[in-house]
């Protein structure tokens, strides 16, 4: 799978929102995820984090760092077409 733009993007977000190594998330598991249920990357991801975890693992990280990327950020990614 080639690496879009706003993958690297979005990647680089979540690593600024304090989710180390998103990009091999997002690769792994948000992209497939997302395509096999036809949903946007975004919408991937909050599926993802939201998977009712102990506050130690990669979902509980994942939906902080979710939640503290501006939704002005967010908007500006190209994330929010089913894939």
């Amino acid at each position: 799978m080639e690496v879009s733009v706003d993958i690297e993007k979005f990647a680089f977000a979540l690593e600024k929102a304090g989710y180390e190594g998103a990009l091999a998330l997002i690769k792994e598991d948000i992209v497939p995820l997302a395509q096999s249920k036809h949903i946007s990357l975004l919408e991937a991801a909050w599926e993802y984090a939201d998977q009712d975890e102990e506050q130690d693992t990669s979902w509980f990280q994942l939906f902080h760092a979710l939640q503290s990327i501006s939704s002005k950020v967010l908007k500006s990614l190209d994330i929010h077409q089913p894939l």
